[in-house]
């Protein structure tokens, strides 16, 4: 998690290069386009967080992520929020993007553990995700989480994190330490490898028991 950590320089660096306000919402997701990860249910979340007057820049980065892509492009546009959508494609400056943003979306109908939703965490970035795989797990008490394949709630999940974040300073300020701090006390690699060995040992210990017999 060395790479993920908070970073205000490269948040800074980040928006400028985007022109987006030191101060805006803004949320976004690093995934590639993959049915997998639903990216039109994330769209259809969008629109109805327009339709409801919620601000909001919503970054998207990854593989198929750009004006290439058709079959996003005609969703976005008919959600309505081409302007409030960044597509920024595959980018080298992960960690610096999660900095950029202030919430970390997930929108997927199937994972297993979600490295993205640690690493975004890892930088201080609360998420809100979809309830698959380990997503629960890794956000914790410390995010949001919705049924996958529903609009509707994941749009009523970003639209609290924007009441967080827009409500009192201080609580949102400890909301994103409790999330780097959750992260390294329960996924930092070298931790991670240390509870593998233990459980390693300790199913290996039966059979050394019963081969010394």
């Amino acid at each position: 998690m060395e790479l993920f950590q908070p970073n205000h320089e490269s948040r800074h660096a980040v928006r400028a290069e985007l022109n987006i306000e030191a101060d805006a919402f803004v949320f976004g997701m690093v995934a590639r386009f993959d049915a997998q990860k639903d990216h039109a249910n994330l769209v259809q979340a969008l629109g109805l967080l327009k339709l409801h007057g919620v601000p909001f820049t919503c970054l998207l980065i990854g593989n198929g992520m750009d004006a290439a892509n058709n079959e996003l492009c005609g969703w976005i546009t008919a959600a309505g929020v081409s302007e409030q959508v960044r597509l920024l494609g595959p980018r080298g400056d992960v960690p610096a993007v999660m900095n950029a943003l202030d919430v970390h979306v997930l929108s997927s109908l199937g994972e297993a553990f979600p490295n993205v939703l640690a690493e975004a965490m890892a930088c201080g970035s609360p998420c809100v995700t979809t309830d698959v795989g380990d997503a629960a797990v890794i956000v914790d008490a410390h995010g949001w989480v919705v049924p996958p394949q529903d609009a509707a709630a994941l749009a009523e999940g970003i639209a609290q994190a924007y009441a967080c974040f827009a409500g009192d300073r201080l609580a949102w300020q400890a909301r994103q330490a409790a999330c780097r701090a959750h992260i390294m006390a329960n996924f930092e690699l070298e931790l991670m490898c240390e509870r593998y060995r233990q459980v390693w040992q300790a199913c290996m210990q039966p059979n050394k028991t019963k081969g010394l017999r």
